[in-house]
């Protein structure tokens, strides 16, 4: 029997959850030509949104194109990047790589296009850009993006581009991000999404007065599931395999996810794992997030143990006592610190996404399973305990 959930990968069909409303939204703006900015902590689902907005976007005549910055980490491969998305957008259009190559020249001034034989189990040909060597990176870029552009308009069509991670490219280069904005506001065919997990750096970009990219897309930060969405969605992929799950059980699994759709996806993974009936009960489900705080000990160690001590102390103390708007000079005497310190501390760990502010004003540790497992870890004093976990 096949495990009906799926975590740490892009999900469609089935097994995406809900955000109609988030659909129906973006894909109004992208359809109509609006940028976006669309951000959240990592594994919230950006991606999988995206691809479901696109199907919709195809459906209306929109043609699409994704990129990934997360890997790109030269100024050439950003360039390249690009520039076999632009293609690639062109070859989906006319479903053709062999006409597209035979037009390219129309659109593409300074870019030349090669076919290359991908290896793998079926191989495949892929298009691939051949830059010039006397082009800077800003006229490439531009080459690239114009060159989509200009085939939209002879084709009168319009498209939206995906730039997922998008804060990397300032990475590679401080340039790209003044090169980006001043090729991207020439294309009045294409409407951007600027995708992101760095949410700190992902705003200061787009609502920072002093950088190019300000107020150029529309911000949105993608929020939990409703915990309502998320039990239906829970209950339906166990009765898809013959399991039963109360209603009760399903909502203390998205409660204790708190609308996480990866972790909600990845603790009943693990419940499958353990399940020996075809009933989840309570403690069926305590020895999946057994299990999966098990399997994220690593990546959580490696969190922890690389934060210098002010900050490795500040989460300790939002573990402890948090969502606080104020950590009493009491607390912080435990620690010998003083107020520079702590906002100091507090400003990097907001910087690294691992701590937010709430509308309420109070500091909380943004991923609610680090801070469980940093409580498991202050339990024991060492390694957690993960058999008590719960």
């Amino acid at each position: 029997m096949a495990n009906p959930f799926r975590f740490g990968q892009v999900v469609g069909g089935d097994l995406f959850c809900n955000r109609t409303s988030e659909i129906k939204r973006i894909t109004h703006d992208l359809a109509g030509g609006q940028s976006i900015v669309l951000y959240s902590p990592r594994r919230y689902g950006k991606t999988s949104l995206l691809q479901a907005v696109s199907e919709k976007l195809k459906a209306n005549k929109i043609l699409y194109g994704h990129m990934d910055f997360f890997a790109t980490n030269s100024k050439e491969k950003v360039v390249q990047a690009v520039s076999r998305t632009a293609a690639q957008v062109i070859i989906d259009d006319l479903k053709s790589i062999e006409k597209f190559i035979k037009r390219a020249a129309r659109f593409f001034t300074r870019t030349r296009f090669g076919v290359r034989f991908e290896p793998g189990d079926s191989g495949s040909f892929t298009i691939w850009p051949e830059l010039s060597p006397q082009s800077s990176s800003f006229d490439s870029l531009s080459d690239a993006l114009a060159g989509l552009n200009s085939y939209l308009k002879k084709t009168k069509k319009r498209a939206a581009i995906v730039f997922d991670e998008f804060q990397q490219v300032l990475r590679v280069n401080s340039n790209f991000e003044a090169e980006f904005r001043a090729i991207i506001q020439q294309q009045d065919r294409i409407a951007f999404a600027f995708l992101g997990s760095r949410m700190h750096l992902l705003q200061d970009i787009f609502s920072n007065e002093s950088r190019p990219f300000y107020n150029s897309a529309k911000l949105i930060e993608l929020g939990p599931i409703a915990l309502e969405d998320l039990t239906k969605f829970i209950k339906a992929r166990f009765k898809k395999i013959g399991v039963s799950i109360s209603g009760e059980v399903a909502l203390g699994i998205a409660t204790r996810a708190k609308g996480h759709p990866d972790y909600a996806q990845r603790v009943c993974s693990h419940i499958f794992d353990v399940l020996e009936s075809n009933r989840v009960t309570e403690e069926v489900v305590k020895a999946g997030m057994s299990r999966m705080l098990v399997s994220l000990t690593a990546s959580f160690a490696g969190v922890f143990e690389e934060l210098p001590l002010r900050e490795s102390q500040v989460m300790t103390i939002l573990t402890e006592q948090g969502p606080i708007a104020t950590f009493p000079s009491k607390i912080l005497q435990q620690y010998d610190m003083g107020a520079p310190a702590l906002h100091k501390a507090l400003a990097n760990l907001v910087k690294k996404d691992l701590v937010r502010r709430g509308q309420d004003k109070k500091y909380f540790i943004t991923d609610n399973f680090l801070a469980e497992w940093i409580k498991e870890v202050l339990k024991s004093g060492g390694e957690p305990n993960i058999s008590e976990i719960l």
